[in-house]
């Protein structure tokens, strides 16, 4: 599934961010990255970038709580976009990371998002994208 630029509505904003609700979701062409950028403050954006790309069974175990299912509105029919946080490291590629640990996800039907923190030790909120084990796949649909 890919989602077009558009406005989603954060109603519990973003960690840190509380007060940003309303973020430009803006898709890079041919690649499995996004822009997330704020509305309120164009300065406060993140590069966000499709998990399964480069973790293929992230997207199999993921156990999204009662509180974020009720905000994002959706349910077994309604499908959700799930996208992470990259940190780019400039002078190292290599060092480049995806927060594994805190997943933003979409209703691309309803145009809400949340951001879910997981407390289980599995996910790291700095995982290496490019390690030797994260191999890139193909995009899929995420549904």
């Amino acid at each position: 599934m890919s989602i077009e630029s558009r406005i989603f509505h954060f109603p519990q904003g973003l960690p840190g961010f509380e007060t940003h609700h309303d973020f430009r979701f803006i898709p890079e062409e041919e690649a499995p990255l996004a822009h997330l950028i704020s509305v309120q403050e164009d300065k406060v954006g993140f590069i966000l970038m499709r998990p399964e790309v480069y973790f293929p069974e992230y997207l199999k175990d993921m156990d999204v709580d009662e509180e974020s299912i009720k905000v994002l509105n959706v349910n077994e029919n309604i499908p959700v976009d799930v996208w992470v946080i990259l940190t780019l490291n400039r002078q190292e590629m290599a060092k480049t990371t995806a927060n594994l640990r805190a997943p933003i996800l979409f209703n691309t039907a309803a145009g809400i998002g949340v951001q879910v923190i997981f407390n289980d030790d599995q996910y790291l909120s700095r995982q290496l994208v490019f390690a030797e084990n994260a191999q890139p796949q193909k995009e899929g649909a995420v549904g």
